[in-house]
């Protein structure tokens, strides 16, 4: 049996939170342990206390006042882990973000057509804990997918 993947959600939302929940697991996430919080300075509580294999955060939180602020923060506190952003919110500058760090739109994820975009999601979480690597392709019934 594969070893699960350890994740920490970071989001305010709790609809976006089970939606996120549900996608993966609709795509055959079972080997995942997903923790959720809502503020950085919770997700800054578990960073100190365990280590993830992947990090998913949404840029507007409680506690962050500028996305660009939730990033750079995300980044010290991930010490190396992985860290997908998922968000329907701009306001980063791609080019000062480091290699740890990937970002989707979630509103291209979760909406109403969820269930022909979870595989996609679920391609993306593992291959971003996976950590930066050159051409991962995916080739399946629901697509292409490159980074």
């Amino acid at each position: 049996m594969p070893q699960s993947l350890s994740v920490l959600h970071i989001e305010d939302d709790f609809a976006d939170a089970m939606l996120l929940q549900h996608a993966l697991c609709d795509a055959g996430g079972y080997d995942m342990e997903l923790q959720v919080v809502r503020t950085l300075r919770d997700a800054r509580f578990k960073l100190s206390r365990k280590t993830y294999d992947l990090i998913i955060a949404d840029l507007r939180l409680p506690d962050s006042t500028q996305p660009s602020e939730t990033v750079s923060l995300l980044e010290r506190q991930a010490k190396g882990t992985p860290i997908l952003v998922l968000s329907g919110s701009a306001g980063v500058d791609l080019q000062s973000t480091g290699d740890q760090v990937k970002f989707l739109d979630k509103n291209d994820f979760l909406n109403k057509d969820i269930d022909e975009k979870s595989h996609e999601l679920l391609f993306w979480v593992k291959s971003t804990a996976q950590g930066p690597s050159e051409n991962v392709v995916l080739d399946d019934s629901s697509g292409t997918y490159e980074i």
